[in-house]
């Protein structure tokens, strides 16, 4: 039996606990640091729109001159999840 090291992708801590799975099987954790603002998390995702530090990618991508179009299909994602990171980025 192996036991993985599991941290918070946003406090690093590793008060962790199991919180059930998700919709595609992948095991759900909950942070149990108070100050910590991420309430679940994932470690794997079937989708690579969800992962995290996508929406940075792509606005990255977007002001290097990159199209919706392009976007989308070099990082595996749907042109709606680009569309709108967008939109929420104009707000």
């Amino acid at each position: 039996m192996v036991l993985i090291a599991v941290k918070c992708p946003n406090c690093e801590s590793t008060e962790v606990g199991k919180h059930g799975y998700g919709k595609k099987g992948q095991a759900r954790y909950r942070c149990k640091n108070n100050e910590c603002k991420t309430v679940t998390f994932q470690l794997e995702y079937h989708y690579n729109g969800c992962k995290p530090g996508i929406e940075a990618d792509i606005l990255r991508r977007v002001a290097n001159a990159g199209g919706m179009r392009d976007t989308a299909r070099s990082l595996k994602i749907s042109k709606k999840k680009v569309s709108s990171t967008l939109k929420k980025q104009s707000l």
